[in-house]
C-alpha cells in the first residue's frame, strides 16, 4: 500500500506544502509568498520547519520546483527528454535535515532545442506527468515562465519556455507602459483586443507593445484596463509562437492555477484552438507516481 507523504512544491517566488494521504487525497495543504529567493543565507530547513513543524516527521517529503536548482536548497542535474517518469525516480536525490526529516528531490528536464540550443524546466515534469490519465499529449503550465510540453509515448518529449509572466511583470511595473495604467479587474474585452492583435502580427511584438502606452494616451482603453490589454498581447505573442512550432492537431491541456489557466484557454478559444483545463493539483498525482516508482512511498 501506497505511504502517506508531504508534496513540497518549492518555486521561485511562492512556497506550497500538502500533506498527502495513501490514496493521494491532500489532507492539509500550507502555502507562502516565502520563494527560494526569500530564503536567506541557505536557511531552507529553518523556512521548511516554519511552515509544517507540526506535521509528522517520519512522513517522507517529496520536493519538486527550483527547490532544485542551483539557487535552491540541493541542485539536482538535470534529466535529458525524452524521459518518463521512471527516468526521473532513478535520479532523486536524499538530503536529511537537521530536524530529522527526510527529503527526496526530483529534478527538472534539459532539451536540446533547436531554437535555443537548451532549455530547461523544474517543477512542471511533475504536473505534466500527474496529468497523463487525462490522455493529453500537449500541455501547457502558464507561469513566470510558461512551458509549452509534448508527450509521446509516456515520456517527455520536447518542450519550449515563454518568459510570458516575467515579461508581463517588467514591462507592467518597470517600464513607461504602466505609468498610465491604474489596478482594476481582469478585462475580457482588452484582454481579447491584445490577443487579437498580437497573433495577428506576432513578430512585430515589439512595435505592437508600445500601443499599450498610445492606446492609454488617447483614451482608447481605460487606465485600469491596460494590464489586462498587454497580457492579451504578451500571451497572444507567446501562443502565436508556440503554436507555430508545435502544430498541434489536438487539445492543449492547460495546467496552472485557475485564474492564468482561464486566460489562455480564452486566448487559445479566441483563435479557434481546442482547449481544456487540468487538475490545478496535478503536480502532487505526478509527485506521487515518481516517489512509487523510486519505491519511497
Amino acid at each position: 500500500m501506497t505511504k502517506p507523504f508531504i508534496a513540497l512544491d518549492w518555486g521561485t517566488t511562492s512556497f506550497r506544502a500538502y500533506h498527502v494521504d495513501t490514496d493521494g487525497t491532500v489532507l492539509e495543504s500550507r502555502a507562502d509568498a516565502e520563494g527560494i529567493l526569500a530564503v536567506k543565507d541557505g536557511g531552507f530547513d529553518a523556512v521548511l520547519e516554519k511552515h509544517i513543524s507540526d506535521w509528522d516527521k517520519s512522513v517522507p517529503i517529496i520536493a519538486s520546483g527550483m527547490i532544485t536548482s542551483r539557487q535552491g536548497w540541493v541542485e539536482c542535474p538535470y534529466v535529458d527528454c525524452p524521459a518518463a517518469a521512471e527516468d526521473l525516480a532513478k535520479s532523486i536525490r536524499t538530503h536529511k535535515t537537521s530536524t530529522g526529516r527526510t527529503l527526496h528531490f526530483i529534478t527538472g528536464l534539459h532539451y536540446h532545442s533547436p531554437t535555443i540550443e537548451h532549455d530547461v524546466l523544474r517543477g512542471e515534469e511533475t504536473q505534466v506527468f500527474g496529468a497523463l490519465a487525462s490522455g493529453a499529449t500537449h500541455f501547457i503550465t502558464p507561469g513566470t515562465h510558461s512551458k509549452w510540453i509534448s508527450v509521446s509515448g509516456g515520456q517527455i518529449v520536447n518542450f519550449a519556455t515563454y518568459m510570458t509572466g516575467e515579461s508581463f511583470a517588467l514591462f507592467r511595473n518597470h517600464s513607461i507602459l504602466g505609468r498610465l495604467m491604474k489596478d482594476g479587474p481582469h478585462d475580457a474585452a482588452a484582454f481579447s483586443k491584445g490577443v487579437s492583435r498580437a497573433t495577428q502580427t506576432p513578430a512585430d511584438i515589439l512595435h505592437t507593445l508600445f500601443s499599450v502606452r498610445s492606446l492609454g494616451l488617447f483614451n482608447a482603453i481605460t487606465p485600469e484596463c491596460l494590464a489586462s490589454y498587454l497580457s492579451g498581447l504578451l500571451i497572444g505573442c507567446e501562443i502565436a509562437s508556440a503554436v507555430k512550432h508545435h502544430q498541434c492537431r489536438e487539445t492543449y491541456l492547460v495546467l496552472g492555477s485557475p485564474s492564468l489557466a482561464a486566460n489562455y484557454v480564452a486566448a487559445l478559444k479566441l483563435i479557434g484552438l481546442n482547449v481544456q483545463t487540468g487538475d490545478p493539483l496535478c503536480a502532487i498525482q505526478g509527485q506521487r507516481l515518481i516517489a512509487q516508482h523510486a519505491g519511497i512511498i
